[in-house]
């Protein structure tokens, strides 16, 4: 092909493309329902720089839904407060509270207690979840595992929150 060719069909797709993200901009477009596009931003840099530094992998509601369904063997924690997760809870997650500011922030207690919960199998399944996207409690607790040295870490960003929103069984 020559080279004007190929400009052209790169000019062509690069407009379409524009002209795709303009369309419709008279009605409600975007992520947020309340039109507030930067929160949403924010709260997904925020999640990119976290994963980046904690070294783990995230998981989708969907996906995290057909593990809980086969029974998949794995460690899944609850990151809230414990009467947060006594109103409800992933299927088979078990509680071990972080702090929302980070793993910095971790009482050793906190530590001991979510360490606790993780087994001894290093490339054990290991879930961590908390409320909701923008929440650090996951974060703290996922960095942690790895830490520790847990190989098969993920964490869950939609949280109770998302769960609840894919309506989606809990316990109680």
């Amino acid at each position: 092909m020559n080279k004007k060719l190929v400009k052209i069909l790169i000019l062509t797709l690069a407009l379409s493309l524009f002209a795709g993200c303009s369309a419709g901009a008279t009605s409600q477009v975007g992520t947020a329902k309340d039109g507030n596009e930067v929160k949403i931003e924010a709260a997904a840099i925020k999640l990119v720089n976290a994963v980046e530094k904690g070294g783990y992998d995230l998981v989708n509601t969907e996906s995290l839904n057909e593990w809980v369904q086969s029974g998949e063997d794995m460690v899944v924690i609850d990151t809230m407060p414990a009467d947060f997760f006594a109103k409800g809870h992933i299927p088979t997650a078990v509680n071990a509270v972080m702090p929302k500011s980070g793993l910095a922030d971790a009482t050793d207690a906190e530590k001991e207690a979510f360490k606790a919960l993780l087994g001894e199998d290093m490339d054990k399944k290991i879930v961590v979840y908390c409320g909701f996207t923008a929440c650090g409690r996951s974060d703290a607790g996922a960095a942690y595992a790895k830490e520790l040295g847990y190989t098969n870490v993920y964490r869950y960003p939609a949280g109770i929150i998302g769960w609840r929103d894919a309506k989606l069984a809990e316990e109680k």
